[in-house]
């Protein structure tokens, strides 16, 4: 099974990808997808049910597989299992979309057993992953949610369009091993699901910054920046750049992301969004003028 395009979609473009907390259909519909994997056989392969006349894989054993989610996952509430329409933790259900994209395996029928009337299975495990993950990234793309189930089987919260229209497009090729690294790093931690790895993000973003800012003429930060700026062949637009530099320095100086002394004030959750876009525009247009964009 491969997802498809919906007409609201082509009409109108896809959904804004604006909640952080899971809409109750999107819950249920993640829940309802891991209860009907595990139902058609698809953890089959890591919880197999033997046929009694023979050792081939014949299904799944469900009682094994259930007694193994409930020990990884404690926190899932059990009326659950067993079809009562309770909704999940954010937190349990995440847990449960990686758990089933470790293990998942698409079940495919092998050769027809006549004496006990089934098939013995076989399974697909590339297969199986890639469309486990696109039929939860489809769940959670019309949910308008900002989460997505990664290649490596991995839930990751990647932001507003914004954010990550920046993190595709950061790919610094500096030369600079430090830059480079606290960039890629800055990318890596803002797409955790975890809040205190958003606001480090932001810190090692402005590390960047500041690093970006002394990278052509080390030990001098005003000429330095100015040689950077000089990689902007619009005077006007120079001036415009040199006043954001300017303003998002004043704004990491006066929050909490490089500096925590008792007069600095923390970063709302609602902005790091912003801050994180802004920041990151202002990084990769200066690597990109400078040639310093891969």
């Amino acid at each position: 099974m491969t997802t498809s395009d919906f007409y609201s979609d082509r009409a109108n473009g896809p959904i804004p990808r604006t909640h952080d907390v899971l809409p109750k259909a999107t819950a249920e519909g993640l829940f309802s997808l891991f209860r009907s994997k595990a139902q058609a056989h698809w953890l089959a392969q890591h919880f197999p049910e033997h046929c009694v006349d023979g050792n081939a894989i014949s299904g799944t054993d469900q009682s094994a597989l259930w007694s193994n989610v409930r020990a990884v996952i404690p926190e899932l509430k059990e009326d659950s299992l067993f079809g009562v329409r309770e909704q999940q933790s954010d937190d349990v259900l995440f847990d449960l979309m990686e758990y089933a994209a470790a293990r998942i395996a698409k079940p495919v029928q092998g050769r027809w057993h006549e004496y006990m009337k089934h098939f013995e299975l076989d399974f697909a495990e590339a297969l199986g992953k890639r469309e486990f993950r696109q039929e939860v990234n489809q769940i959670l793309q019309r949910g308008g949610t900002m989460y997505e189930l990664g290649p490596g089987g991995r839930i990751v919260r990647i932001g507003t369009t914004e954010v990550q229209q920046i993190i595709q497009q950061m790919v610094p090729a500096s030369g600079d091993a430090t830059l480079d690294g606290l960039l890629q790093l800055a990318k890596g931690l803002y797409i955790s699901r975890k809040d205190d790895d958003r606001v480090l993000a932001l810190d090692k973003l402005w590390d960047a910054f500041e690093r970006l800012k002394t990278i052509d003429v080390s030990g001098n930060k005003k000429q330095s920046s100015n040689v950077l700026l000089d990689n902007i062949t619009s005077a006007e637009f120079r001036e415009v750049a040199r006043a954001e530099m300017v303003a998002l320095t004043a704004l990491g100086n006066q929050f909490m992301i490089r500096h925590h002394e008792t007069d600095k004030h923390p970063v709302p959750e609602v902005a790091q969004d912003y801050l994180f876009a802004r920041m990151g525009s202002l990084i990769v247009f200066l690597l990109k003028v400078s040639n310093r964009l891969s």
